[in-house]
């Protein structure tokens, strides 16, 4: 009888290395077999149910609802954190923030150009991150701002305040998002610090991006750069949500607006080569991000609890 035809000694490879913690190099000095052999009788054992791993999850429905959206939509990485009765306060953005600032290093690896976009959920996201130091990190506003209020939650700012945390090297995106006309866009892509700031958006390793709802509490219509006539106008063609400067609908399909022509920015396009990381939640954004799912235009989501049992349609 061959070693992977007996059980008990199969059995025995597997208390040392799920039990006892040896490595695959330690038994096989133990055991006087190669690594190659461990390794098949590891795999064997758990192809037929001799080994069963089970997770103690902290929060299991938290886990749940992660392989729910993982399961319905086809996206890999969802990161769903419960904020308990804060899930309804004014700080449930920052709160989010801070209970995921930690997957912050594993998702931004060392020397990376992160693109960062304009949001109140990034923005606290740069707020809670811990602070670090000789992370080679450069931060890229993927669109401009204007100064006025809410400017905390512009990309410029936000870009600043990811450098200081991390020792990083920010730069500056100088012009507004939205433009009155094509031929301002036009000449504004033409002054060399502008361009050397959409390049390097293009080539980002990474991306920090919130999820904006088409309405009029949105980012965007807060910072002045929306009138009614135009989110009307926006509605009225079925636009569901709003990532970096495009605009999809309720399947997540881009959608050639009056308004892209003229909006100064990355695009879903320019940034497709990059790590997606969406954080987004809040029951107003339930649509925007199911659209924005559908579209598979994210490779990470960072949510709520609630928000996640939202998106599935639990409650």
């Amino acid at each position: 009888m061959g070693i992977l035809e007996n059980t008990k000694f199969i059995l025995s490879v597997c208390e040392l290395y799920y039990i006892k913690g040896l490595s695959q190099k330690e038994i096989s000095a133990e055991l006087n077999i190669s690594r190659a052999q461990i390794s098949r009788i590891i795999t064997m054992a758990k192809e037929q149910d001799m080994v069963s791993i089970h997770l103690n999850y902290p929060n299991s429905e938290e886990n749940l609802y992660e392989n729910a959206i993982k399961g319905e939509y086809g996206i890999n990485q969802v990161y769903v954190y419960d904020l308990g009765d804060a899930e309804d306060d004014k700080n449930s953005n920052r709160i989010l923030a801070e209970k995921s600032s930690d997957l912050f290093s594993i998702l931004i690896k060392d020397g990376e150009k992160v693109g960062v976009m304009s949001g109140r959920t990034v923005s606290c996201l740069a707020n809670a991150i811990p602070t670090s130091k000789n992370r080679r990190l450069q931060f890229i506003p993927l669109c401009g701002g204007q100064e006025s209020a809410g400017s905390d939650w512009f990309a410029n700012t936000i870009a600043q305040r990811f450098a200081q945390k991390t020792n990083g090297k920010y730069y500056v995106f100088n012009a507004p998002q939205y433009l009155m006309n094509v031929e301002t866009k036009s000449m504004l892509l033409n002054e060399p610090n502008i361009k050397e700031v959409v390049e390097l958006g293009r080539h980002c390793d990474s991306t920090l991006i919130g999820i904006g709802s088409v309405d009029y509490g949105s980012t965007g219509s807060r910072a002045g750069n929306l009138k009614k006539e135009d989110l009307d106008a926006l509605q009225k063609m079925g636009a569901k949500a709003n990532i970096c400067s495009s605009y999809v609908d309720e399947n997540g399909k881009m959608l050639d607006t009056p308004f892209s022509s003229r909006i100064l920015g990355a695009s879903m396009s320019d940034i497709r080569n990059s790590k997606k990381i969406g954080v987004a939640r809040g029951t107003e954004k339930v649509p925007a991000i199911r659209a924005v799912l559908k579209g598979r235009l994210l490779d990470v989501l960072v949510t709520s609890l609630d928000t996640a049992k939202k998106i599935i349609g639990k409650e």
